[in-house]
C-alpha cells in the first residue's frame, strides 16, 4: 500500500513538473542547455529578472519573421543598459549599466566556441537609440525591456537580431533543469562582468 501511494506522490509531482516546464528546442543556449532539456518555469519570478538570468521569453517580429515563438536566451542588458558587440570569431560584448560610466565586457566563457555563423555584431534596425563614441556604436536598452542572447554566440537568434525584448514578453525565469534525470539541478552561470580598460 505505502508503495502505491509513493508511486501516486511520484507521478503527481512529475505531472507537475511537466506542466509547469519548458523544454528547449535547437543549439542556441549551448553548451549550457542541449535541446530536449526542460526547465521548470518560475512565472512568479518573471517580474525579478537580473542581469545574466537565463528566461522564457516570446520572440519579437523582425525583417519578415512573424515572432511570437517561445525562445530560451540569457539577459545581457538590463532597462537602461548600453550595449556594445564586436562580432566576429572573437566576440565581445561591452556594458554600461544605466547610471554606470564604467565599461565593463561580458565574459561568458560559452561564447568562444561557435556553432553556427551568426556571428553578427550590434544590432539590427530593431535596437534603437545607437549612439558612437568613436570607438564602438552603442545601444541604449528601452525602459521596459531586456536584451537577450544565446549562449552559442554563432547559432543564436537573439536581441542582435530582433533587438530588446519588453518586459511584458518575459513569460518565466528559468533556473532549475528537471530532464534528463542525469543532469536534473540548479542551471549554473558562469557569466560576469569585467572592469574594461583601454
Amino acid at each position: 500500500m505505502a508503495a502505491l501511494g509513493l508511486f501516486f506522490v511520484l507521478m503527481l509531482v512529475l505531472i507537475i513538473g511537466l506542466t509547469f516546464s519548458v523544454r528547449v528546442d535547437g543549439t542556441s543556449m549551448l553548451p549550457t542547455l542541449r535541446s530536449g532539456d526542460r526547465l521548470e518555469v518560475d512565472i512568479m519570478a518573471k517580474h525579478d529578472i537580473k542581469r545574466f538570468d537565463l528566461v522564457e521569453a516570446t520572440e519579437p517580429a523582425y525583417d519578415g519573421n512573424a515572432g511570437g515563438a517561445a525562445i530560451v536566451k540569457r539577459v545581457i542588458g538590463m532597462p537602461g543598459d548600453q550595449i556594445a558587440i564586436q562580432g566576429g570569431t572573437k566576440p565581445v560584448v561591452y556594458l554600461r549599466p544605466k547610471g554606470s560610466r564604467t565599461t565593463y565586457r561580458v565574459d561568458n566563457p560559452t561564447w568562444g566556441p561557435q556553432i553556427g555563423s551568426a556571428t553578427s555584431s550590434c544590432c539590427s534596425d530593431k535596437v534603437t537609440n545607437v549612439t558612437g563614441d568613436g570607438k564602438m556604436r552603442w545601444a541604449t536598452v528601452p525602459a521596459d525591456s531586456y536584451f537577450v542572447m544565446g549562449d552559442n554566440w554563432g547559432g543564436s537568434t537573439d536581441s542582435r537580431m530582433f533587438g530588446p525584448v519588453r518586459a511584458s514578453g518575459i513569460k518565466a525565469k528559468l533556473s532549475l533543469r528537471i530532464m534528463p534525470l542525469g543532469r536534473f539541478g540548479r542551471i549554473g552561470q558562469g557569466v560576469r562582468l569585467v572592469a574594461h580598460t583601454d
